[in-house]
């Protein structure tokens, strides 16, 4: 398998599923949307709940049934300081180092909150760029345009020349029927058509297949 690119998701795949800092994300969203969609708090889980199912996100379920300005509700959602939550991962930073092939983010979050967390892990400048949301709107993972648009933004040829990394199974298998090497990373339910999976993203050095290319 001659491999070119690595995507990776971001959060709850470079650093461990169950951070607290989701659950703050998770509750501006809550609020967000209770706010604005007059939705009581018993019931906007539920209703996001509903729009993840339905359309892969949050944010794309509200810009279609409600009108809601995405860019609203993701400046409100990420507005919060990440270094409380995220720490630098040295030994991720040592195993990027020593993977000579292109990088990519790609996210369903927005590039800012992207960055943020990156600095945070203090590998910011391990990745050669980051695909977020709004780069791929109205689509978004698991949809396969958005992974086009991401293999045509970074002027990959095949997902067949590229491995991804996700801990949603259904991102997970999304990209495994679209050709890449698809690995899930952390503790959720597992996807039906992973390649692989490792528990922590630090664990993709042991996989045989790192063993091709890592320095």
């Amino acid at each position: 398998m001659k491999i070119k690119s690595l995507f990776f998701d971001l959060d709850e795949t470079l650093y461990p599923f169950g951070n607290q800092v989701v659950y703050v994300l998770g509750e501006r969203m809550n609020h967000f949307i209770s706010e604005k969609l007059n939705i009581s708090q018993n019931e906007v889980r539920g209703f996001r709940d509903h729009l993840y199912r339905t359309y892969g996100t949050t944010a794309k379920g509200l810009v279609v049934e409600y009108g809601v300005d995405l860019i609203d509700f993701l400046k409100y959602s990420h507005d919060i300081d990440t270094s409380g939550y995220i720490s630098p991962m040295p030994e991720l930073r040592k195993i990027l180092d020593q993977i000579p092939l292109r990088k990519y983010i790609f996210t369903n979050a927005d590039r800012f909150h992207a960055t943020r967390v990156l600095k945070n892990l203090s590998i910011f400048d391990c990745f050669d760029g980051i695909i977020d949301v709004l780069d791929v709107f109205p689509d978004c993972k698991p949809s396969t345009k958005a992974f086009e648009k991401a293999l045509w933004m970074t002027g990959t040829q095949s997902a067949s020349e590229c491995i991804f990394f996700d801990d949603y199974p259904q991102n997970v298998d999304a990209a495994h029927e679209m050709g890449f090497y698809a690995i899930q990373v952390g503790g959720r339910t597992s996807a039906n058509f992973a390649d692989s999976h490792i528990d922590r993203i630090e664990d993709m050095i042991h996989l045989e297949l790192f063993k091709e290319f890592v320095l």
